[in-house]
């Protein structure tokens, strides 16, 4: 296949693949000018258009697959992509019962997780009942090069018309909207490189069964693809070693390297398949079942990291995903080990089967998920009650951690029975999760108390206060400006003609002139003891307040936010600022 084609190679594919996907191509062309109405009237923001923006970007995946599974047989079947596009609908309406307001949490990971299957569908559709390892790793190879083509051919063409554009405004002094930029990138991606995209694909896929093994693919497999996968065993097997030696049990984190393993070995098993008897490379021929061999025991330590998350902390979605992938890897694995056909189709249709299968009803990843934190949180409240509402301080984090779960989800009405009202209904002002938790623990007067001599107290504090309609009394004062600093942002912020900074590892707020000839200091640290001395992270306006007079100026700081870090387990040691928001009211003297 040629990189860069004619001009009349271009229109004839064109042409082409208009006649081969009418359907895909009209879908495409409404959402993309569907999508630049939106931006032209400014709507991005009202949820129903976004809703519909996430349809029309989920189809497109989803109506190339069927329609190249429709391509397996021999008499057309439209009705099949007909049933796409009414599923489409279904999840198009599903969005908009959910939630009026806003998309539910659900909603978008279900999203994402069909972006997936739809794309990983494209790879496998035209061999789901037919099947021929040289004409699968051809069509392969054919959708990688029509990817870089079309994704080449869209920057160059989005480029060239957006800086044609920028040289009309500056040469001519003519204002383009900026949202002509977005409109055009709009419709590059989505009509452009679709149809270039879409060309690029033979239509008698299963007849192509000469292999050609290009030099630069075995120069990525054998130098690339397969170290690194060494070079991950090497990583997993000694920290293996090192969870024997000191007996302890594997962090939750090995899990996402295992996986990750098993995905490299599973496309450089894709990439060798038609050539691992044939190519004289003795780390190809060898890869299987050498690879699967290594990566049993590490399948063990990925399913001991993934318990143990679950055993403490419970089923996430994210966590379920891991456990059922760790499934599909095992499952995957023993098939190349086991099975004499070792028919590669199998491991994206286990992957597409699995997603489906988790994304859907009471055993799914969403209720499995919000049944397990709503447990958790029952146990959590109920060992708070027991304790009269007087806790340690990871007890406090984990309610309020599992609180926030539950509001993320639109699942924390059902604390109800519980708690005994429903904290959605009593709290409907409060919109965010932070805030939802928040309440709860004040309406219980739920207090920390430091009797846990096993656990430290948390190295990282945050305090706000929050305005909540009240208003700053600025009598006494010239000027109110707020200010914020991080660990990034520590330039000098200036009021009238005193600058402010602060000195993050002392501590200390130093107001001076350009000149620096007045310097004035305050200490933070005795400040932020007295607001540690009562553990409730939302203070009231005078704990936030500090009111101080120098001799060139009069200043009031009222802190919104104070995060910082304490050196060592006791609020008492010297703290290190990390970032603030306050205002400052001042008023210089003459």
């Amino acid at each position: 296949m040629k990189i860069i084609p004619t001009l009349g190679e271009i229109k004839s594919k064109a042409i082409l693949s208009l006649k081969r996907f009418p359907l895909v191509l009209t879908w495409v062309i409404i959402g993309t000018i569907f999508t630049i109405a939106i931006i032209e009237k400014k709507l991005f923001n009202i949820l129903i258009y976004q809703k519909l923006i996430m349809t029309f970007t989920l189809g497109v995946s989803w109506l190339i697959s069927s329609r190249f599974f429709e391509e397996q047989f021999k008499k057309d079947r439209k009705w099949i992509s007909i049933i796409i596009i009414l599923l489409l609908l279904l999840f198009n309406y599903s969005l908009i019962e959910q939630n009026i307001t806003n998309l539910a949490h659900s909603s978008k990971i279900r999203f994402w997780l069909y972006i997936v299957i739809g794309h990983i569908f494209v790879i496998v559709a035209p061999f789901i009942f037919r099947w021929h390892k040289n004409s699968f790793f051809n069509y392969v190879k054919n959708i990688a090069i029509a990817i870089f083509r079309s994704g080449f051919f869209t920057i160059i063409i989005y480029a060239g018309i957006a800086l044609a554009l920028l040289a009309v405004e500056n040469l001519f002094d003519y204002r383009i909207k900026s949202e002509r930029y977005l409109q055009l990138f709009v419709f590059c991606l989505g009509i452009i490189n679709t149809w270039i995209y879409l060309s690029d694909f033979p239509k008698n896929i299963y007849t192509d069964t000469k292999v050609n093994f290009s030099k630069p693919l075995e120069v990525l497999v054998k130098s690339i693809l397969i170290p690194l996968i060494i070079l991950y065993l090497v990583i997993l097997y000694a920290y293996s070693l090192k969870i024997i030696v000191q007996w302890n049990l594997p962090r939750g984190w090995v899990s996402y390297l295992v996986i990750a393993l098993s995905f490299i070995g599973f496309i450089v098993q894709t990439l060798i398949n038609p050539v691992q008897k044939t190519i004289k490379s003795r780390l190809i021929n060898n890869f299987s079942p050498w690879f699967y061999y290594f990566l049993l025991p590490l399948i063990v330590l990925l399913f001991i990291g993934i318990f143990r998350r679950i055993s403490e902390y419970g089923f996430t979605e994210k966590r379920y995903l891991v456990l059922c992938l760790s499934l599909w890897i095992l499952a995957t694995t023993l098939y190349m080990l086991i099975s004499k056909r070792k028919e590669i189709r199998f491991l994206p249709l286990g992957l597409i089967s699995l997603f489906l299968i988790i994304s859907v009803g009471f055993w799914g990843m969403f209720s499995v998920s919000n049944k397990s934190q709503l447990n958790r949180f029952k146990t959590s409240f109920d060992i708070i009650k027991e304790k009269e509402f007087k806790v340690a301080l990871h007890e406090k984090n984990q309610f309020r951690d599992i609180t926030k779960y539950l509001y993320t989800r639109n699942h924390l009405e059902k604390v109800a029975p519980i708690i005994g009202f429903n904290p959605i209904t009593a709290f409907k002002k409060d919109k965010s999760s932070w805030g939802m938790s928040q309440k709860i623990i004040d309406t219980f007067q739920i207090e920390v108390q430091n009797n846990d001599d096993k656990l430290p107290l948390s190295k990282y504090k945050s305090y706000n206060f929050n305005f909540d309609g009240k208003t700053i009394d600025v009598k006494g004062y010239d000027s109110l400006k707020r200010l914020f600093f991080n660990k990034r942002n520590k330039e000098n912020d200036k009021i009238g003609n005193y600058n402010f900074s602060i000195d993050d590892i002392s501590t200390v707020l130093n107001i001076f002139k350009d000149e620096k000839i007045e310097v004035y200091s305050i200490d933070l640290e005795s400040f932020i003891n007295d607001l540690s001395k009562n553990n409730n992270n939302q203070k009231e306006l005078n704990e936030m307040t500090l009111i101080r007079e120098f001799e060139g100026i009069n200043v009031k700081i009222i802190f919104t936010n104070l995060r910082f870090q304490l050196k060592k387990d006791s609020f008492y040691e010297k703290p290190k600022i990390l970032g603030t928001t306050f205002y400052v009211l001042a008023k210089e003297k003459k």
